[in-house]
């Protein structure tokens, strides 16, 4: 079958013609595109009528259809494509193939995205084969990650806004499962008295400023500690310690060796089981460190993305970034934006 085979037509007539007929129908499928029509006729005639809607235009004519295209630069090509009569003729037959309930229109905008969805990622994979035969390509794992996250991103949205009344039983649910031992969300557990004002709530930011020197990558490397006690899975990005001296502190944390003794020899052979006891459970945790020397938008994402598709990511510390560097990757919404696609969201913890 060639890409192009791949569509559903009938449903995306059924569309046109039940707009036509109910308009309203249309805030059911807003992220139904124009792109994801196969057919150009109901491209054109699916444009108009956004626009029709959203200048909030109840009646849907040929008339009006030619005159909203012709109303913008734009969308005045998509009115060379149509006419009036060809678009009286399909108004004339859209009364049989409207659909008259929510729910069936829902059912043919899925048809239409569904197919949508499998030419994009035809196309995406094989711009991902030509980039994996041409060697001359760099930074190959960030642009296969781009370009498949952009098809994942369009899609993975959902149009259903269900009532409240539908919705708060599992809400509450919730609330109670997430109760136990008097917290929501991960606790810190290590330092009771912070849980008063904030837990590690996935989806949220929790930021720990502090001045040089006054303990902040301390305090993450005990928050890390704890959560791989809960056997959670943690992405530890770091700006100033390589995974090497990174290891070293973790375990002198762990072991309660000083680090300075742990680094040039100067322990017992009890010591020595007792480092080598720490490292065997390390191995069990689900837990990466990545030393980053200078942080980019890119290389965080690519970061995540790799560590997400591995191991899974419970929660994301970063070590540590200054104010200003935090506002000009614009990190935090550029994460979130990206991550929340995915079916489950994580919790972040930056250093500043």
């Amino acid at each position: 079958m060639r890409v192009e085979e791949i569509n559903s037509l009938d449903s995306e007539s059924g569309i046109i013609a039940s707009l036509i007929h109910n308009p309203e129908f249309l805030f059911y499928s807003e992220n139904l595109l124009p792109n994801h029509f196969t057919n150009k006729d109901n491209q054109c005639i699916y444009t108009a009528i956004c626009n029709l809607v959203q200048n909030g235009v109840t009646t849907i004519d040929p008339y009006n259809i030619i005159e909203i295209l012709n109303s913008s630069e734009a969308t005045r090509k998509y009115s060379k494509e149509l006419s009036v009569d060809r678009l009286q003729e399909f108004m004339d037959m859209s009364d049989v193939i409207a659909r008259r309930s929510v729910e069936e229109y829902k059912i043919l905008v899925k048809n239409v995205m569904d197919a949508a969805f499998r030419r994009d990622t035809f196309q995406k994979l094989k711009e991902c084969q030509a980039l994996c035969t041409d060697l001359s390509v760099e930074n190959i794992e960030e642009k296969i990650y781009s370009l498949i996250d952009d098809v994942m991103t369009e899609f993975s949205t959902t149009n259903d806004i269900p009532p409240y009344q539908d919705v708060i039983d599992e809400c509450w649910a919730e609330i109670a499962e997430r109760q136990k031992e008097g917290f929501a969300g991960i606790p810190f557990s290590f330092i009771p008295h912070l849980n008063d004002y904030a837990t590690m709530e996935k989806g949220e930011l929790i930021l720990f400023g502090g001045g040089a020197k006054e303990g902040k990558s301390i305090l993450l490397l005990n928050i890390a500690v704890a959560l791989l006690s809960m056997d959670k899975s943690v992405l530890y990005l770091d700006s100033e310690l390589s995974t090497r001296m990174f290891t070293a502190r973790i375990l002198a944390r762990l072991t309660g060796i000083e680090y300075k003794d742990l680094t040039t020899g100067h322990y017992s052979d009890e010591e020595a089981s007792k480092i080598a006891e720490w490292i065997a459970w390390l191995k069990t945790r689900k837990f990466t460190h990545i030393y980053i020397p200078i942080f980019d938008k890119q290389s965080i994402y690519t970061a995540i993305k790799k560590v997400y598709h591995t191991q899974g990511i419970d929660v994301l510390i970063v070590d540590y970034l200054m104010w200003f560097t935090l506002n000009a990757l614009n990190c935090w919404d550029a994460l979130r934006a990206e991550l929340t696609t995915t079916q489950k969201r994580i919790a972040l913890i930056v250093m500043v």
